[in-house]
């Protein structure tokens, strides 16, 4: 169980019961929070994957395509430009433990025996609550402490070294 001090708390209960408010996202982390949807459509893919009983083999080369393009960079992004300068931060702490989590899934997916759906299931049931829980918790309660010059920072580090997923994957087994 996680344990929050009571500022940070209260400010997590009222983040999730305002209800049907979009989501505002600084302009400084607005690649990561696409980042996000691209992790969203990976499970999506998945999932379809899954209902057309595709191989998992398919599913198998898809997943580390996307962790080697994509999601690992994104991971050492977060980790490098948030996380670790909050290091004692209750939420951070979290958010590195589930990368550390979604990792364990991807080596359980890659040791596992062809076949099993169950494997890719949790994968992306846990990758999917993560992004929720980054976007709705994690970078709203970072983007109210940081400060405007380290939030630019941030911006400029991401305009500079960012690189757009393109998703050319040539075998598309969710269609």
């Amino acid at each position: 169980m996680v344990w929050f001090d009571r500022a940070t708390w209260h400010w997590i209960q009222q983040e999730i019961f305002m209800k049907n408010q979009p989501i505002k996202r600084s302009e400084d982390m607005k690649l990561l929070s696409r980042d996000h949807h691209f992790g969203l459509l990976f499970s999506w893919k998945i999932k379809q994957g899954m209902a057309k009983k595709v191989a998992t083999i398919r599913m198998k080369s898809y997943l580390n395509f996307f962790w080697h393009q994509h999601l690992k960079d994104h991971f050492l992004d977060e980790e490098v430009l948030l996380f670790n300068r909050f290091d004692p931060e209750q939420l951070c702490v979290q958010a590195k433990k589930d990368h550390q989590q979604i990792i364990n899934f991807i080596d359980a997916v890659n040791s596992a025996d062809h076949g099993d759906y169950m494997v890719y299931e949790r994968l992306i049931t846990f990758l999917n609550d993560h992004i929720r829980f980054e976007e709705r918790i994690v970078f709203p309660y970072l983007e109210n402490v940081l400060s405007e010059s380290t939030l630019n920072g941030i911006g400029y580090f991401l305009e500079k070294q960012h690189h757009e997923f393109i998703d050319n994957y040539p075998d598309e087994f969710w269609k």
